[in-house]
This record gives C-alpha cells, structure tokens and sequence, in this order.
C-alpha cells in the first residue's frame, strides 16, 4: 500500500507553465575503488586503469512549474544522483542544470547543520542556506518547532541530538519552508510511527499545492501512479523512456525481465556445462538447473504479459495517431 494514499487528484502539467527544472546534456562520472588504500593513493597519484560509473550520462530533461514526477529505476540507476544534482548537493562533470525557485529536498534532511549551533539556531542557518531573510523565516520558526517535537531540545546544541532527532528538525525546516520544488524519497524514515504520519500528512498537504513541483521516488509503482501523471525510467545513467507514468512503469517491466531471462539463461547453460563435465554426482546441480529452468519459465510468461499490457496500453492511449 503507498505510504502518501489518498492523494487522488494528479498534478497534472500545464504546457504552458514555466520550465522550472531543466537538465542540458548532463553527465556525472564517479571513480569506483577497489579498497581504502587505493582511495587514499589516488589523492596524489592518477589511478592507473580506474573504475569509472556513469551515474548520469548525457541527461536531457524539463520539468514544468506544478508537475508531478516519478523517477523509476533500480539501484544505482542514478536516481539519487540526478536529485543530487538538482538540490545542489553535487555537480555535473559535464552540461549544465538549470533550476529555477526554492528546493525543499526530503533527502539529505541533516545536511547543513552546525553541530555546535542549537537546534534553533540552525533553524536560521539553513534558512539563510536556503536564501530566506530574518524576516521569511520567523515567519516559519514556530511551525518548524512545533513541527519537529523536540521539546526543550531545541535550545540545545545539535551535538547533543540522537540522529533521529536531527532527521525531525531537517525535515520540519525542509516542509515548512514553502518549497517551489518538492523532492521525495517515499523509503525516507523519520521517528517512530506517529511522527511518520505525521511527516506522511504534511508531505501530502505540499503535494496538493498546485504550485509546487514535484520529483518523487519510490520503488512502490502503485504510490509513483497515485501522485505523478508523467515518469521517467533511468538505467545506468540514461533515461530510457520518458512518459505517462502507467507506460513508463510497463516499459519498465518490459526492459527488467528481459535481463532478467537473459540472465537465468546463462546460469541455466552454466549449469548444462558442469554437469557435462562432472564425473561425480551432480544431484545438487541438477536441483539447481531445474529450479532456474521453472523460473525461466516464469520470466518468460510474465514478459509475454508485460508486452501484451504495453501494446494495449499504446493501442488505446495513442489510436489516433495510428
């Protein structure tokens, strides 16, 4: 079930809106180590033959005032990196991001703060962060308290906060702020169960301002359709499919069980090659090999599903251009 439910009404974009985020042949390389000594070397030494990912490689996108949108992917598809890029938290080794109002990002939430500040103190100091004046933000200081229930604590330095603590005061300064852009981790966790409602509700009363821009992240495809009309697919970097958010997540689906089949295939002939060449028993191998052969034809039926539901899907959304 998705944790933001009842959010019925998709924000749908205005072709005439303002572009307010804007990505221009965006590339970010990261340099993978095999161990800390050799991280340590390359800081006076160019690493010979380095392991070099492609976090984000030549990113192309616009994203309009008041849109919702979802960003699918596996784990390491540069998901996080492209968020990274629009909240400022890191920058592009190549092209440029354009990023037009005021980012609350429900990401990082304890970036930012002085440890020796109090909790109160950093309320101001990520205010100013966030280009608010004295003014703009005593006008959210209380809510912020309020918020966060941290009770006598937030006259005390953040060096003496649990993490969960700072985790609450982050994200009440982040929802408090009256973002122009909004971006969500749906996995976010803060405080116990009530507090999460809690954030949970607020989350949904800035989603529900038509104003506010929306990047939302979640691996629960029913959550992503609830709120975003329009998704986009990344893999290793490149956005694959860029659209409504039902064909996005089928295009999605598509593309992962046909690695996968790819995938249990060679496992299945890895298997045929030890068992040729055994001599002894090959039980345990062969339990394997029929174990991944069930499944490859479990992969394969719900390919042939996924196809199907893609093709109706286009049929009846794009008949007129047929």
């Amino acid at each position: 079930m998705s944790q933001l439910e009842g959010i019925r009404d998709l924000k749908v974009a205005d072709e005439n809106a303002e572009v307010i985020i804007k990505f221009n042949d965006v590339c970010k390389t990261y340099t993978l180590y095999r161990n800390d000594q050799e991280r340590f070397r390359a800081l006076f030494f160019k690493p010979r033959n380095p392991i070099l990912h492609h976090a984000l490689d030549h990113v192309n996108l616009e994203i309009r005032k008041g849109e919702a949108v979802g960003i699918m992917g596996d784990n390491g598809s540069g998901k996080s990196t492209m968020l990274k890029t629009i909240t400022g938290v890191t920058f592009p080794d190549h092209g440029n991001v354009e990023v037009k109002g005021m980012v609350a990002a429900l990401l990082e939430l304890t970036a930012g703060f002085s440890l020796e500040m109090t909790g109160r103190q950093n309320i101001y100091l990520k205010g100013y962060i966030l280009g608010l004046d004295d003014d703009e933000i005593k006008v959210i200081e209380e809510k912020v308290v309020d918020f966060a229930e941290l009770g006598d604590y937030i006259d005390q330095p953040v060096r003496t906060y649990s993490s969960g603590m700072k985790m609450r005061l982050g994200f009440a300064i982040n929802v408090n702020i009256a973002p122009d852009i909004l971006v969500v981790d749906e996995a976010l966790s803060v405080g116990d169960a009530a507090f999460k409602v809690k954030c949970k509700n607020k989350i949904k009363e800035v989603i529900e301002d038509s104003d506010v821009t929306v990047l939302y992240v979640s691996h629960n495809a029913a959550s992503v359709k609830e709120i975003c009309p329009r998704s986009i697919y990344l893999k290793k970097g490149k956005i694959m499919f860029d659209g409504p958010t039902e064909e996005t997540h089928l295009v999605y689906l598509v593309d992962k069980r046909s690695m996968q089949i790819k995938n249990v295939t060679a496992r299945i002939e890895k298997f045929n090659n030890m068992i040729d060449a055994s001599d002894g028993n090959v039980a345990v191998l062969k339990k394997k090999l029929k174990k991944n052969t069930d499944r490859l034809e479990k992969l394969k039926a719900d390919l042939e599903q996924f196809k199907q539901d893609l093709e109706n899907y286009r049929k009846e959304h794009y008949k007129d251009n047929q």
